[in-house]
C-alpha cells in the first residue's frame, strides 16, 4: 500500500471517504499505480485505511465518477488507461483505425439474428419499415482492451449470409466484399451521450450508467446504396473522436 494511507484524519471536518478519494487520487496521479493497473481490493484498501468496506466503495465510486479509476463487474478496479483518438472518415474501418495506432483489433461475435426493421434504421437503409434485417452485435477490443459494443443492420434480401460471411472472414469489410460489396463508404453520423445500458454493461465489465458515446452511422456502396446501418456504442472515458473533413 502506499504511503496514501497515512494522509486520513478522523474530526478534521472532511468525510474520511472523500479523505481516501483525495488520497487515493493523489497517488493514482503521483504514478503510484499506473494505468491499467489493478487496484487493491475494497477488503484491502479498508484495512489498509482502518474503514468499512463501503466507506471505500463510496471513495473509488467518486473516482469511476470522475474517469479516474474504471470499476468492472467480477474483476476489479483498475486505473483509467488513456483515452486514444478514433479517426470518424469517410472511410473509418475499425480494425485500420485502431492499426494506424499501433493497437491490436479484435471483434468478438456477440449474437446473429433476424429482426424486423424500426422505421429509423428502414429510414436510413431505403428499405420499407418492418422489412427482415440481419443484425451482428460485436464487442470489439483494442490491445485486449474492450472499448465499445456495435449493432450492424444489413438489408436481409441482399445479405441473407451476413453472419456465415463474418463468421469465416472476422471482418464487416471482408464480410460485405464476399457479400459483392467491392468497396463501401460512411454517407452520415450521428453522435450523442447516453448511459450504459445493462446489456452493455454486462459485456463491457462496466457498471450501469456509466456514460458511452454512441455513434450511428450509413454505409452505402460506390453507387449510393445504403449496406448498413451502424449502432456503436464507445466507453467514453475510453475514445476521443476526431472528426476528419473531406
Amino acid at each position: 500500500m502506499t504511503e496514501a494511507t497515512g494522509m486520513i484524519e478522523r474530526g478534521s471536518g472532511m468525510a474520511v471517504w472523500r479523505q481516501i478519494a483525495a488520497a487515493m487520487e493523489q497517488a493514482i496521479r503521483r504514478g503510484d499505480y499506473k494505468p491499467g493497473i489493478q487496484l487493491p481490493t475494497e477488503k484491502q484498501l479498508a484495512q489498509s485505511f482502518g474503514v468499512n468496506r463501503h466507506t471505500v466503495r463510496q471513495a473509488m465510486n467518486r473516482l469511476a465518477e470522475t474517469g479516474l479509476v474504471s470499476i468492472e463487474q467480477g474483476r476489479g478496479m483498475f486505473v483509467a488507461e488513456d483515452s486514444f483518438d478514433y479517426m470518424l472518415g469517410s472511410r473509418t474501418r475499425f480494425s485500420e483505425n485502431l492499426q494506424t495506432m499501433q493497437k491490436k483489433p479484435t471483434r468478438e461475435l456477440v449474437f446473429a439474428e433476424q429482426v424486423a426493421a424500426p422505421a429509423e434504421i428502414a429510414r436510413a437503409l431505403g428499405i420499407p419499415t418492418g422489412a427482415t434485417l440481419c443484425q451482428l452485435e460485436l464487442l470489439n477490443r483494442a490491445d485486449d482492451r474492450a472499448v465499445s459494443v456495435s449493432s450492424h443492420f444489413f438489408p436481409n434480401s441482399r445479405f441473407p449470409d451476413m453472419p456465415d460471411l463474418f463468421h469465416r472472414h472476422r471482418s464487416i469489410t471482408a464480410a460485405l466484399k464476399a457479400g459483392g460489396v467491392a468497396d463501401y463508404y460512411r454517407r452520415s453520423t450521428r453522435v450523442m451521450a447516453k448511459p450504459m445500458s445493462t446489456g452493455d454493461a454486462k459485456l463491457l465489465h462496466l457498471p450501469r450508467g456509466r456514460p458511452v458515446l454512441i455513434s450511428e452511422t450509413v454505409n452505402v456502396d460506390t453507387h449510393g446504396k445504403p449496406v448498413e446501418f451502424v449502432r456503436a456504442r464507445f466507453v467514453a472515458d475510453h475514445v476521443t473522436f476526431s472528426i476528419e473533413h473531406e
